[in-house]
Order: C-alpha cells, then structure tokens, then sequence
C-alpha cells in the first residue's frame, strides 16, 4: 500500500504546476465523473478477492492519485533534462547486463511510470533500444508520445510492423516492450494463474528471445517518492538457458505479479485486462 505523496529531490516549478493540473483534471474525470470506475472496482475485487471494499476503495484512490502524477511526469518529459533523469529515475544493474554484448529482449508491465522507464533506458543504449509500441488513432497523439519516447534517441516500432522490420530488430541490442496487455490478435498466448485468475499473457516476447536467441530480462520500477523511481534489472533467463514453451512468459508473469502485490496502486487498473476469457475447447485442440 502507498503512503503519502513524498518526493525524494526538489521539484521545478514546471513541474509542481503539472503536478496540480493533473490532480484537478483526475479529480474531475475519476472522483467527481466516476471515469473507468466500474472497471477499476471490477479488476480490484477480482485480484484481490481477501480484502474487504474498504481496503480495496484504498488502492483505488491512490491510483487515481498515482495516474495523475504520471500524466504530469509525462509531459514534464519535454523538460526533462539527462541529470534529472538520472537522478529521478535510479537504474540498478547488480548482474551488469547492460554492460554486456549479448543481445537482449526487455520486458516491463504496466506498473508505475513506464514512460519514464524507457527514457531512462534509452540514456543507457540509445538508438540500440528499438521498443515496440501500438499506435494511436490521432495523429496529434502519435506525434505527442513520439516526441517524447524518442527523446534520448530510442527507435519506435509499430507492433502491427514487427515482420517487415525484423532486419531493423535483429541489428538493435535491445527488443523492448510492455509485454501485459490483452493478446487481442495473436493467436499464442500463454493462460496462467495471475493476481487470483486465469489471464492470458502475450507470448511476443518469448518468441523474439528464441528468434534472436537473445537473453529475456524484466525491468522491475518501483516507486520510492513523488517524481522518484527505482528500476531492477532482472534476468530472466541465463546466459543460453534451454527452457520449454511459456517459461519465460511464466517467469515474466510472476515477477510482474510480485510487484503488483507489493504496490498494487501504482499498476494500471483501468485497462480492462480481463476481457479475454479461455476457450478451453480452442487450447485444448
């Protein structure tokens, strides 16, 4: 459970007035509105079926605080300068993979300030990051987010673009994605037992590290103030690691899944994560 709003370094003032902007915006839409409020009540109740409504009102509260903080670091993004970056948003490598030559595919959730993740990471490997997005409706919002997730000179790829860009992959050092969507289209998935329910998890990034015979690692972000991130970097397989089918999305989903449980307000649980149910006819063909 999150405590109060704390930062761990001085805010700008840009950044305070977002900050308050984005409070009244997210009071406004979330609290006085009721945005997304039957979906969050929905995926809080099925995750965490032990806690009684008073606890789960909780987490649901703090997310709406937390989804404001990030829409405000997220336009802060345009400001934000390499130190700052670094300072807010700690990157801690204890095996040194980053260091290293291998190539890699690098997985996330949805868990905290993901936008800052991948600013911070392509500090680190620059324009060898190529990170896999899917694109908006609107133009102006493509632009927006493009703008900023290329910042530090990281490359975008349009999932619905991932075989005709193999080559452009294949001569990166790092595949990225946030790998916990709803596998809507692909016919792969992997079903697993996730925060109390059968959940389908994507299986892209499992293939892309049998494809480039790369090594899988998980960025695990955890908050440590307002403005202020921790992200780990764990493996999730070794160094030419045999494993069998679904493993490494087995071992992503419970990493992802350790970390929800531990600061359950800062995933995002206004994505409607639950809406593919198993055909079990279908899988067992």
């Amino acid at each position: 459970m999150t405590g109060p709003a704390v930062s761990a370094m001085p805010e700008s003032l840009g950044l305070r007035l977002r900050y308050a902007l984005a409070a009244l915006i997210f009071f406004l839409g979330y609290r006085v509105f009721g945005l997304r409020r039957g979906v969050i009540r929905d995926n809080l109740a099925r995750s965490f079926p032990q806690m009684d409504a008073a606890q789960r009102n909780r987490i649901r509260r703090d997310f709406v605080t937390r989804q404001s903080e990030i829409l405000a670091e997220l336009d802060y993004s345009r400001a934000i300068q390499t130190d700052e970056l670094r300072e807010r948003v700690r990157l801690i490598d204890p095996g040194g993979v980053l260091q290293g030559t291998e190539r890699l595919v690098v997985v996330a959730g949805h868990q905290c300030n993901f936008e800052w993740l991948l600013l911070r990471l392509s500090l680190e490997l620059g324009s060898g990051l190529v990170c896999v997005y899917k694109q908006m409706g609107s133009p102006l919002a493509e632009r927006y987010f493009a703008g900023i997730r290329t910042k530090f000179r990281a490359r975008l790829l349009p999932s619905t673009q991932i075989r005709q860009e193999l080559r452009t992959i294949r001569q990166a050092r790092a595949f990225g994605l946030v790998a916990d969507q709803v596998p809507r289209t692909s016919p792969e998935r992997h079903w697993t037992r996730f925060l109390n329910q059968e959940t389908a998890f994507f299986m892209g990034p499992e293939r892309m590290a049998r494809l480039l015979r790369a090594r899988a690692i998980y960025l695990s972000m955890r908050r440590t103030g307002r403005g202020s991130y921790d992200v780990v970097i764990e493996p999730l397989t070794a160094a030419r690691e045999k494993l069998d089918e679904g493993a490494i999305t087995e071992r992503y989903a419970r990493h992802l899944e350790r970390d929800i449980v531990a600061d359950p307000a800062g995933w995002w649980w206004s994505h409607k994560r639950w809406k593919k149910l198993r055909d079990r006819k279908r899988d067992a063909a």
